[in-house]
């Protein structure tokens, strides 16, 4: 995509129209009134512009909601080595974040930005003369826009609510001389009126394909994806707050008529699918190549992208995505510091070809040769690398790699489409055969009779469907993100946490020699050498055993790598065999060393933030922390 021009609307419409600092001062200061504003195509196509350009900061999609906000799964992991309170309130990974964590407050109020600057579009559009002479019988250039801003808002609105809860809900522009003293609004209220609105908008909103800048702009389809992820969690579990009890973890809760929400997901979810204007038509590698080289097509996977900048915004590639140390080459550096749970990489089919793009167990030195890189939680998201780029950034480049930030997948839309119909009638034939495009992409054509066919036809029971489309999300899924989200909606984020806590442990057991019953063997150690680059000449690349076959001895001329054997070691303080630390205390919110025999897997997980002091603060009580933020 040829960004040039929308971000040249960008730089125009933000210098005119931005919103204030406090999200209840959204005014413009320049003097600009809505009629000027509003006057033309190309001007309303500059407002929509700065809603694009408050998505990209870093408090945003550029960074926080990318990938800041994720918390220890059986996907994505961050080891946390200690039962202290990180100072900062930065402990979310382990489900303990401080409402004094600045980065709350800051993404807080860049999300409000963008709202209100939303709201202000909004209005602005609707006040215009273009919009009154519409006929609105058919899609065309001002109801797009209209509908972009109202999907955009609500994508950003239900980000707030899997990471709050309840949020302080404005659909109107602000003067600033609102009473401060506001509090939340429910979630299933905002869902639901959400869902309504872009039921209204969706029918005259245009195509991908139609759309200058094809899926860097919100299309007919994302609205329609988006209805139907909007359903699904008003008609999934959420975690509510014990009002009697502060103190209290709260409870998990389904909202009631959910069925009404599952047919709605149905119903949009179809139309996706049924427009056929998105398809898995790359492979699984090709399309994250792409997507490493700044291409998205518009007819493929991805359904909405938000827009980076090279040298500007983005750090897939660089945060996310495998390890680089700066040298001489051309690639710069990436740290590569979102990790995947070691665990994960073994809980793939040997076969599948989601997992060696998915999974790095590596990273690369200076001269940019392969280095093992391989542990509890030091397995590198494989998707992005900089490697990939056919036009690197340069030597001493790091953030700002421009790659777009892919936030709906129409494989996403597959496994939530098959998901609903699960829900409501059971695995059916249409529910399958979205399992089965899925898997499509994921296996050799050679190994479709036995790993999609016969796998998804196996999968006979509603409970057994259930268990493969959590099990498909979490394959295809893996670093972006999503596993937080899928976990809460189904409320299975205690049982897997649970389950995850005891199976890293017992890994470390049975790794030395320990009987564990259901556990017969386990990766203890890997081997690797590093033989040459047959691509690269004067690079070395990592030949590694221990992956798709478990040895019990090192293989002449490898080098061996202790994984799970280290996972369980002598404390020499306590003269007793012990969890290592990271597993002791990853998951400490939740369950940990010191109180995992008191723990059920059916207790409720913290899995929402506190809100942020200074937010509690500027609503003069009219805003309270629950969950035992405040205990």
């Amino acid at each position: 995509m040829n960004k040039k021009i929308i971000f040249s609307f960008l730089l125009i419409f933000t210098l005119s129209f931005t919103a204030c600092e406090d999200y209840l001062e959204v005014q413009p200061a320049t003097g600009f009134t809505e009629a000027e504003v509003f006057k033309s195509e190309k001007d309303i196509q500059s407002a929509i512009a700065g809603v694009y350009t408050l998505l990209l900061t870093e408090d945003a999609y550029s960074n926080r909601l990318a990938f800041v906000f994720n918390m220890n799964t059986d996907v994505e992991m961050s080891g946390v080595s200690t039962n202290t309170v990180n100072g900062n309130g930065s402990d979310l990974a382990c489900y303990d974040p401080k409402p004094y964590w600045t980065t709350l407050n800051s993404t807080w109020s860049a999300m409000y930005k963008i709202i209100n600057t939303a709201n202000d579009v909004i209005q602005g559009i609707e006040n215009s003369d273009l919009y009154k002479a519409d006929p609105k019988t058919q899609p065309s250039n001002i109801m797009q826009m209209y509908g972009e801003a109202k999907t955009i808002r609500a994508m950003v609105y239900l980000d707030m609510i899997r990471i709050w809860g309840d949020v302080v809900f404005r659909t109107k522009s602000s003067t600033g001389d609102e009473n401060f003293a506001v509090g939340v609004t429910d979630r299933n209220v905002i869902l639901e009126f959400l869902i309504d609105d872009l039921k209204s908008a969706e029918p005259f909103m245009k195509n991908a394909s139609e759309l200058d800048f094809g899926v860097e702009r919100a299309s007919r389809s994302f609205n329609q994806s988006l209805i139907g992820l909007l359903a699904l969690t008003r008609g999934g579990w959420t975690l509510r707050p014990d009002e009697n009890n502060p103190a209290s973890k709260g409870h998990m809760e389904r909202g009631k008529n959910h069925e009404v929400y599952y047919d709605i997901a149905i119903l949009y979810l179809n139309k996706v699918i049924q427009g056929k204007q998105h398809d898995l038509k790359l492979s699984f590698k090709d399309f994250w190549v792409k997507q490493n080289n700044w291409e998205t097509p518009v007819t493929d996977d991805v359904i909405f992208s938000l827009p980076m900048l090279k040298n500007s915004s983005g750090e897939y590639g660089y945060f996310v995505g495998i390890p680089i140390i700066e040298g001489s080459h051309p690639y710069g550096g990436a740290s590569g510091n979102l990790s995947l749970c070691g665990e994960y990489l073994y809980s793939f089919d040997n076969k599948d070809l989601r997992r060696d793009v998915t999974c790095a167990p590596l990273s690369y030195d200076q001269n940019l040769n392969q280095v093992i890189r391989l542990d509890l939680a030091r397995l590198a998201v494989g998707k992005w690398s900089k490697l990939y780029m056919n036009d690197p950034l340069g030597s001493t480049s790091t953030k700002g790699t421009g790659i777009n930030y892919s936030w709906m997948r129409f494989a996403d839309v597959l496994l939530m489409y098959a998901e609903a119909v699960n829900e409501r009638f059971g695995p059916r034939e249409d529910a399958k055969e979205c399992l089965r495009r899925v898997r499509r992409r994921a296996f050799a054509q050679t190994s479709w009779s036995d790993k999609v066919d016969n796998y998804v036809q196996s999968k006979s029971s509603p409970e057994l469907f259930f268990k493969a489309i959590m099990d498909e999300r979490k394959w295809e899924f893996g670093g972006e993100s999503k596993r937080k989200f899928d976990l809460a909606r189904w409320n299975k984020f205690s049982e897997v946490i649970y389950n995850q806590y005891y199976k890293l442990l017992n890994w470390g057991r049975v790794a030395n020699g320990a009987y564990v019953p259901g556990i017969d063997q386990v990766p203890g150690s890997i081997y690797y050498k590093n033989i040459p680059d047959p691509i690269n000449s004067g690079r070395t690349i990592l030949d590694i055993k221990g992956i798709d076959e478990i040895l019990q001895a090192r293989p002449a001329g490898y080098t061996e790598l202790l994984f799970a054997t280290s996972w369980y070691s002598l404390n020499n303080d306590t003269a007793s065999y012990e969890p290592r630390n990271d597993i002791k205390w990853s998951f400490r919110g939740f369950i940990n060393y010191t109180n995992a025999s008191s723990v059920s897997p059916t207790d409720p997980l913290r899995y929402l933030c506190p809100y942020p002091s200074k937010v509690i603060t500027d609503h003069r009580g009219a805003i309270q922390n629950f969950y035992g933020f405040n205990f």
